[in-house]
């Protein structure tokens, strides 16, 4: 359900109402949603008469995008965000250095790793961005092609409509005859050791004014072409000038503002370069290449924060995710304050196992966990299977409920992993194993039950209840783009 005006709580009129009843369509406040939890299922319930409570959802374009950008400065400056663009620099510096330092045949080799780490990287950071994130994290490069070679070639096509329509335009139009520099750089045997670009004569075009307009119209179509990079669509969408500009139109202002933004940090580019000029200049073994390095990365890993944000706020105009990714609930993170009550009437007292039965549960949790110290998967699995009271589940430590789970699924035992992982995240939620137990299922659910909703739901879970862990990475890399 989508709300485009804030509601009021009826039993609270003065709170905000986060949540409405799909019963007596009554819109409620935190303190008037009960949670109740199942395993790995949470269920929301109205305060008032029991029925099923949802959340009221809004366009994240609610708030608008001049207004996160005004943070965005920060985005690299924090303890991880600097690790990893400490991390980055030194991998392109190794690379830059030995593009320099090759043979021309092989400065092919290390120029393409450094392409693809820099463009990997660079779309990396626009598509978290575009998922939520406003930290810096580590890119993943497992797979060449996905990781590197395709952004790689992905950004190298965006750039270029930067530059290769202006260059067209002098040699073709203007006539710019540059002859003479070629064969004197193709003459120089030097050229064919270390390589190197012709001594071109730019007072010839640098004031020509229809070179700079070409130029500008490159620049006011490249960050658009890179939107559409980094959404995975086609190089021929982003080589097409009417989806460019049918998809600027759509965006509107926003585009407008992103523009400004990005102008803003073409000077800090610039500004950058000047800087890292100066700290070659120290010529300090390593540290002024590094340093060089780390100081004109900062502005293209903003650029990229920033063209993420515009992503994050309305990728749906251009086709990015599910429109229902860009819903999201009106009062943000605020949850529930009402503890559910008791299902179990609290005059109905739990009827005690007899003495011969405990003593039995006894000797199985103890034959249980010496099966697991010992790795004896067959034998904890045919004694996790005769244990079926939840009261006698939550004696077990998590840590072996997962170790069950994980020796279920090996031997295909479906039903009995689902089992023992819920109850690993359900006995200890803030323990270290339940992260693991809840992913574990999700993969059970989307690869070997084939139901990916509850894959889904359970991989949403997970990002929502552990935030900025190696599990809520993964699931979230499972979700939707946008998710």
């Amino acid at each position: 359900m989508e709300k485009t005006t804030p509601a009021r709580c009826r039993s609270h009129p003065e709170a905000g109402a986060g949540w409405s009843c799909n019963n007596c369509q009554a819109p409620l406040c935190p303190d008037c949603v009960a949670v109740r939890r199942s395993m790995s299922t949470e269920y929301l319930s109205c305060g008032l008469c029991q029925g099923q409570a949802v959340p009221i959802l809004v366009h994240r374009s609610r708030i608008p995008l001049a207004t996160q950008l005004r943070g965005a400065w920060r985005y690299p400056f924090t303890p991880t965000g600097l690790a990893v663009l400490a991390g980055l620099s030194f991998l392109l510096t190794v690379c830059r250095w030995a593009a320099a330092s090759t043979f021309l045949l092989l400065k092919f080799m290390p120029t393409v790793i450094g392409l693809g780490i820099f463009w990997g990287a660079f779309f990396h950071i626009v598509r978290a961005t575009a998922r939520g994130e406003r930290e810096l994290d580590t890119p993943d490069y497992s797979e060449v092609f996905t990781d590197c070679v395709s952004p790689a070639m992905r950004g190298l096509v965006g750039t270029t409509l930067l530059w290769l329509p202006g260059l067209l335009y002098l040699l073709f139009i203007k006539g710019w005859d540059v002859s003479k520099p070629m064969d004197e750089m193709l003459s120089n045997p030097a050229f064919y050791v270390s390589g190197g670009l012709p001594q071109l004569d730019w007072s010839q075009v640098v004031g020509d004014p229809i070179l700079w307009l070409i130029v500008l119209a490159g620049a006011l179509y490249l960050p658009m072409a890179l939107l559409f990079a980094a959404a995975g669509q086609s190089v021929l969408r982003m080589l097409n000038p009417v989806a460019v500009l049918f998809a600027a139109r759509r965006l509107g202002r926003d585009y407008l503002i992103t523009l400004g933004a990005l102008a803003v940090l073409t000077v800090a580019l610039v500004l950058g370069h000047v800087v890292a000029a100066g700290i070659h200049a120290l010529e300090l073994p390593l540290l002024s290449r590094l340093g060089a390095e780390f100081v004109t990365c900062l502005a293209p890993f903003l650029m990229a924060h920033v063209l993420g944000l515009l992503l994050y706020n309305r990728g749906d105009e251009i086709g990015y995710g599910s429109p229902t990714d860009y819903l999201e609930p009106v009062l943000g993170d605020a949850r529930p304050r009402v503890a559910a009550p008791s299902l179990r009437p609290a005059s109905i007292a739990p009827a005690e196992p007899p003495p011969e039965a405990s003593a039995s549960l006894t000797e199985t949790l103890a034959a249980l966990t010496q099966a697991v110290g010992a790795q004896d998967a067959s034998k904890a699995l045919t004694l996790y299977a005769d244990i079926s009271e939840p009261r006698s589940l939550k004696q077990i430590e998590p840590a072996h409920h997962l170790f069950v789970g994980q020796a279920a699924v090996a031997q295909g035992q479906y039903p009995l992993a689902i089992k023992a992982l819920e109850t690993a995240a359900d006995v200890a939620p803030d323990g270290p194993e339940a992260s693991r137990a809840l992913v574990l299922l999700a993969r059970v659910f989307a690869e070997r039950m084939k139901e990916p909703e509850r894959a889904a739901s359970i991989y949403r879970y997970v990002v929502h209840r552990y935030p900025n862990t190696d599990a809520s990475r993964f699931a979230q890399r499972h979700l939707s783009p946008t998710s």
